[in-house]
């Protein structure tokens, strides 16, 4: 089942059925796909919360009196700051976003043969 977007995270969570058969690598496969989600979870949910509260301070200090918003050029600079001091953040959850998910496809597809070839652990 996959839920409703997160309000910070913008993420949906998923909810991974546990089979009454399932296996030692099922588990260990439904697990880490639990613990990846987790992680990209708290990920953006802290990501996310950032962004909005430095974009909050910038409105203060750059809206003019009696403007309600800015446009997307005046936008553009906070935009392009906030990018240029996350990027090594964002460079370093990429690549363990990779990481992680070449474990899950090595192991999604070690259930997969075992489940075709009906091997059990």
């Amino acid at each position: 089942m996959v839920g409703p977007p997160d309000p910070v995270s913008n993420l949906r969570r998923i909810v991974f059925k546990q089979p009454n058969d399932e296996t030692k690598l099922e588990k260990k496969y439904r697990e880490l796909r639990m613990d990846v989600q987790e992680w990209n979870q708290k990920f953006w949910t802290q990501h996310n919360s950032s962004f909005f509260q430095e974009r909050e301070e910038y409105l203060k200090q750059n809206l003019p009196e009696g403007k309600q918003t800015l446009t997307a050029d005046e936008m553009s600079v906070f935009y392009k700051s906030f990018l240029d001091k996350n990027w090594k953040a964002h460079l370093t959850y990429n690549l363990q976003w990779y990481k992680k998910n070449i474990t899950l496809l090595k192991l999604a597809i070690q259930v997969r043969i075992r489940r075709l070839l009906k091997l059990k652990d």
